[in-house]
């Protein structure tokens, strides 16, 4: 069974990607974001990229990889189980 085939894995969905729950070989959780097909994707993927692997915070997920495969773009980040990023802003989870 695809991973991203089912809903028990899907953690959220935001403007331009959906959120999945996925889990290394050595058995390290991760989040693995799925960019949906849209006009300025490629541009936002790579800006994404650029960002993500610039910041160095004890508060920022790193970017631990991304790939493009049969037209998916993918980036994975550590997953943190404990609320999105919104809601950790808005004091939610802290």
């Amino acid at each position: 069974m695809n991973l991203f085939s089912t809903t028990e894995n899907f953690v959220g969905e935001g403007g331009c990607s959906n959120v999945y729950k996925g889990c290394l070989p050595g058995g390290k959780q991760v989040a693995v974001k799925i960019l949906k097909q849209y006009k300025e994707a490629w541009s936002d993927f790579s800006l994404e990229i650029d960002i993500m692997s610039s910041l160095k915070h004890k508060h920022i997920t790193p970017l631990l990889g991304i790939c493009v495969e049969d037209n998916h773009l993918i980036l994975v980040y550590d997953f943190l189980s404990r609320g999105s990023l919104d809601e950790r802003l808005q004091g939610k989870y802290l």
